[in-house]
C-alpha cells in the first residue's frame, strides 16, 4: 500500500490505524468529522486530514486524489448502547456508507476493508470465520450485516476487492469500554469486590497494537470477498480473564464470581477462528493477554494515583 483513506478516523479504531499507518510509511487521507480534527498537531507530510460530512462526501470527490489503494471505512454513528436500536441514526449510517461506496469508485480505489464486530454473531455459538451465521440483536448489527452485503456485491460489479472482518473485543491502555474487564479493574483498584455472573461465556480478547498489525496486513494481502476474523484466539470462558485481573491485581480481594444471576437461559459467545487471516496474510497476534492487560492495569491504576494525589 501506498496510500490509503481512512474514514471515521476521529473514532478510537481509526485514529489507532492511522498511527499505525503512518509509523509504516504510508500516505494517510484521513477523514474526521468537522470540527474534531484531533490530527492538528500532527507534523507529518504523509498526513492529509479532511474535516467534512461524509453524508456529502460526494460534493468533495475533487479534494482526493485518484491513486489511493484502500479505503478502511470505520465511520459509523450510534454505536452508543443507547443507539443502537435508534433506526434513524442506523439509516444514516446505511446511506453514509453507500455514498462512500460512490467515492471509492469515483476515484478508483481498488479494495475497500470493511469492519464488522462480534456482536453481529453473539448467538452462533462456534468460532467466528467466513461461514458464520449473523444473529444481530439490534438495529446497529442489522445494519452493520445488510451493509456487509450490500457493499460486497456493490464493490464486486464495480471490480474493487471487498474485504470483510469481524473484530474481536479490542482492550487498549487508552480505553475505556462499559464491559466485564473494564469494571472488574475499577472495582478492584478502588478495593472493592466486583459482583459478577458466574463467567461461563467463551470470549476473545484481543490487544490493539494487534488490532492495528491484522488490519495492516488485510489491506496488504487480503484477497477480495475474504471474511476474516480479526482476534488472539483464546477463546476461554470469561472467567478466565476475570481470574487473571484478580491475580495482577491483588488475588486477596474478594472476587464476585456467580454473584449475579444470568439474564437469559442462552449464552452469548464471541470466539475467534484466525485461520483464514494467518493463511493469507501471515498475521498472527503477538501480544498474551496477561502483557496486554498488564498495560491497560497500570495505565488506570496510574491515572487513579494523579487524581487522588
Amino acid at each position: 500500500m501506498k496510500k490509503v483513506l481512512v474514514t471515521g478516523a476521529d473514532g478510537f479504531i481509526g485514529k489507532n490505524l492511522v498511527h499505525t499507518l503512518l509509523g509504516n510509511d504510508i500516505e494517510v487521507y484521513a477523514v474526521v468529522y468537522p470540527g474534531n480534527n484531533i490530527y492538528e498537531n500532527v507534523d507529518n507530510e504523509n498526513l492529509h486530514v479532511k474535516c467534512l460530512d461524509l453524508s456529502q462526501v460526494m460534493n468533495h470527490v475533487r479534494e482526493f486524489p485518484m491513486d489511493i489503494e484502500v479505503m478502511y471505512h470505520f465511520a459509523w454513528m450510534g454505536v452508543r448502547p443507547e443507539l443502537r436500536n435508534d433506526l434513524d441514526v442506523q439509516m444514516v449510517n446505511v446511506n453514509m456508507t453507500l455514498d462512500c461506496m460512490k467515492l471509492a469508485i469515483a476515484i478508483g480505489i481498488k479494495k475497500i476493508v470493511f469492519p464488522g464486530s462480534t456482536n453481529e454473531y453473539l448467538y452462533y455459538g462456534k468460532p467466528l470465520n467466513k461461514d458464520a451465521v449473523p444473529s444481530p440483536n439490534n438495529a446497529y448489527g442489522a445494519a452493520k450485516i445488510a451493509l456487509r452485503y450490500l457493499c460486497s456485491d456493490y464493490a464486486t460489479r464495480n471490480n474493487i476487492e471487498f474485504v470483510y472482518t469481524i473484530i474481536a473485543g479490542i482492550y487498549a491502555a487508552d480505553r475505556r469500554d462499559n464491559n466485564v474487564i473494564f469494571y472488574t479493574i475499577d472495582k478492584l483498584l478502588k478495593k472493592e469486590k466486583p459482583s459478577l455472573t458466574k463467567l461461563e461465556q467463551l470470549w476473545d480478547y484481543v490487544y490493539v497494537d494487534d488490532v492495528m498489525a491484522a488490519l495492516v496486513a488485510v489491506g496488504e494481502k487480503g484477497q477480495g470477498g475474504a471474511v476474516y476474523a480479526i482476534g488472539h484466539g483464546d477463546n476461554w470462558e470469561l472467567s478466565n480473564y476475570i481470574k487473571i485481573i484478580h491475580q495482577k491485581i491483588d488475588s486477596s480481594l474478594p472476587l464476585g464470581i456467580g454473584e449475579v444471576p444470568y439474564t437469559s437461559d442462552k449464552l452469548p459467545c464471541s470466539c475467534i477462528d484466525l485461520t483464514d487471516i494467518e493463511r493469507d496474510t501471515g498475521f498472527r497476534p503477538q501480544i498474551d493477554f496477561e502483557v496486554g492487560i498488564t498495560k491497560v492495569i497500570n495505565k488506570i491504576q496510574s491515572e487513579m494515583e494523579k487524581k487522588d494525589g
